[in-house]
């Protein structure tokens, strides 16, 4: 059985789902004037305000997993070509494209990673 909390809850996730944050976000900065953009903020939704607030923590967290990925990358490139601890630093470098990728492909950019062709190996 469902309270009346979960209930809520879970209409208010399908609304938010139903928006989408880059165009409410377009709505209200692509406008020349302060004045345009003020009135086009102040007549978003609380729903729009939300689904604009998750939209950006997903990317910020896309942000901080993007730049671990690079700095993985980067220890890998200090180890010498041919050693286990590059091999293993390739993988882990290599999963958290995929993550990112998929992550990014979730809120819509891109094609996912199982659909573009990976280089050779080169370790």
């Amino acid at each position: 059985m469902s309270t009346s909390a979960e209930l809520i809850e879970s209409k208010l996730a399908a609304q938010i789902s139903a928006v989408d944050p880059e165009a409410v976000a377009a709505a209200i900065v692509n406008h020349s004037t302060h004045q345009a953009k003020q009135r086009f903020a102040m007549n978003a939704s609380i729903v729009e305000i939300i689904a604009m607030a998750a939209f950006l923590l997903r990317l910020r967290d896309i942000a901080e997993s993007t730049y671990d990925m690079f700095n993985t990358a980067n220890l890998m490139d200090d180890q010498p070509k041919g050693s286990t601890a590059r091999a293993d630093l390739l993988r882990e470098t290599r999963e958290k494209i995929a993550i990112a990728g998929a992550s990014l492909e979730a809120l819509g950019f891109g094609r996912s990673p199982a659909t573009v062709p990976s280089p050779p190996e080169k370790v």
